[in-house]
């Protein structure tokens, strides 16, 4: 059992598939989860659509099947607000598929939660669970690795970091996250490291946006670019290979999500060691 401390507070919402409203019959058919500590939103739709067909034959399976991807990029689209989202999506689905009130509840892992949760609202969790190549999956394993490392906390350690400070004013952009090593070839006052994720696959306009950043930041601020990304270019995967040519191009780190754990042990190095903010 988890530790109490270690527990966050989350909100769950159950979706729901009301073929007619005026009966007030649904199913549940997938759940969203919500850590706001840690800005985390994502969601696991059923793909077994079995008792959907028993429940309603004339139900439309495509809409359905896309549900998934839907709310992944809707999630994406509106990551810099989750909570304005998710107060919008409760009122706009309110007829055929629709969110149940928000429920609160405590985790340790909220991915982990996602799945229990799903298993004992909805049904058996799919055999093939959504990807972790989606920007907010990614960047969720990127906190819990360095969270494990006990520098998530570090106050040395930076959190949304505006590319205004470093480019021009009114620039939009934000850095997930930044710190400057304690030392740097034997010298104290590192140049700043920053790190951000991205899907290769998902994100090509975005590896164009860090590359065009970069360049902005360099001219004034020694600086370096480390990216998350959820694994190497797969051969074939021309979308991938082009995002990873435009990071590599720019003299920008591209690091895969299964190598983030000894990727966070090296910024707590670099760091002289994590130490946990107080309570």
């Amino acid at each position: 059992m988890a530790d109490d401390s270690s527990l966050k507070p989350c909100k769950y919402y159950v979706v729901r598939y009301v073929p007619h409203v005026e009966r007030e019959e649904y199913l549940n058919i997938g759940i969203l989860l919500h850590a706001a500590q840690d800005e985390f939103l994502d969601c696991l739709m059923t793909r077994d659509f079995r008792r959907v067909k028993r429940f309603h034959p004339q139900a439309d399976m495509e809409f359905l099947r896309e549900l998934q991807g839907y709310f992944d990029q809707q999630i994406q689209q509106y990551e810099e607000n989750l909570e304005e989202y998710l107060e919008c999506a409760q009122q706009s689905f309110s007829h055929i598929i629709q969110l149940a009130p928000a429920r609160p509840v405590l985790a340790a892992e909220p991915q982990a939660l996602l799945a229990e949760l799903f298993e004992r609202l909805v049904g058996k969790a799919p055999v093939e669970l959504p990807a972790s190549d989606t920007r907010m999956r990614i960047k969720h394993q990127l906190v819990q690795a360095l969270r494990r490392a006990d520098i998530f906390a570090d106050r040395r350690f930076e959190k949304r970091i505006p590319a205004s400070r470093l480019t021009h004013p009114g620039d939009p952009f934000h850095f997930d996250f930044g710190y400057r090593p304690a030392m740097v070839n034997g010298k104290p006052n590192g140049h700043l490291k920053l790190i951000h994720s991205l899907s290769l696959h998902r994100d090509p306009e975005l590896a164009s946006v860090l590359s065009l950043t970069m360049g902005y930041v360099r001219s004034t601020h020694p600086a370096e670019l480390s990216v998350v990304v959820e694994a190497w270019p797969a051969k074939g995967d021309k979308t991938a290979g082009h995002s990873y040519r435009l990071l590599d191009d720019a003299g920008i780190r591209v690091q895969p999500v299964s190598e983030v754990d000894a990727f966070a042990q090296s910024i707590r190095k670099e760091l002289g060691g994590g130490f946990p903010a107080p309570s």
